[in-house]
């Protein structure tokens, strides 16, 4: 991850718009300790993602919530972690080998809901730090799958 940009757009999240980005509790970030994430991505959850849901469209989860949903879900096993879902019930992942943003489209899933195969997941953002400087410019955040492959093809990921 892009660190010194990633703070300063985070910085900026925090004073431009409602949302707050702050580091999680002992308990939750011990939580992400035990995770298989690269030491990048824990740290991003453990002490620059949002302390509270963010409304944007698509709601993106907490560092907490991202927590549960892993917990949960188990999809690191395929190499993505859950970290929102949209209005229409698309779900919204953060590829970890390339912190790419991707949206997973229920409607082209060929399988059950929670086996997330890769033919039902679409790019929105090449990198995660996108997506919050879109957050934090108050942008357009895509807010379903469709949607998220149009932007990709409009802005090529960014």
């Amino acid at each position: 991850m892009y660190e010194n940009l990633l703070y300063a757009v985070i910085s900026t999240i925090d004073e431009s718009t409602n949302f707050k980005c702050a580091a999680v509790s002992d308990e939750i970030s011990q939580d992400f300790e035990k995770l298989n994430l690269d030491s990048e991505t824990k740290k991003l959850f453990q002490q620059h993602w949002f302390s509270e849901n963010a409304e944007v469209g698509p709601t993106i989860y907490s560092a907490e919530n991202v927590f549960q949903a892993e917990k949960e879900n188990n999809y690191l096993k395929n190499g993505i972690i859950e970290i929102g879902y949209c209005p229409n019930g698309d779900e919204i992942f953060l590829r970890v080998s390339d912190s790419a943003v991707l949206y997973w489209s229920h409607d082209d899933a060929e399988s059950d809901w929670y086996d997330k195969e890769e033919t039902a997941l679409f790019m929105a953002y090449s990198r995660v730090e996108y997506l919050l400087v879109n957050i934090c410019n108050r942008n357009f955040v895509p807010w379903d799958s469709y949607s998220a492959r149009e932007y990709f093809d409009l802005y090529g990921g960014k």
